[in-house]
């Protein structure tokens, strides 16, 4: 199914082909241990379901101190 995959930390959108978020993460080369994602806005796990149009953002994670 088509949806479209957002890596917010390199500033890409894709309309991608995929059956599920790890495969969406693994075509734009995206490590899931290193963001946070959603799923039409939504934090989800990369386990979660996905439909025909979602918008998955893969989100950078940032810490400090």
């Amino acid at each position: 199914m088509k949806i479209i995959a957002i890596d917010e930390r390199n500033d890409i959108e894709k309309r991608l082909d995929v059956a599920s978020i790890i495969e969406a993460a693994n075509k734009l080369n995206i490590n899931l241990e290193e963001v946070i994602i959603t799923k039409n806005n939504e934090l989800v796990t990369e386990k979660a379901k996905i439909k025909e149009n979602d918008e998955i953002k893969f989100l950078s994670v940032i810490s400090g101190g």
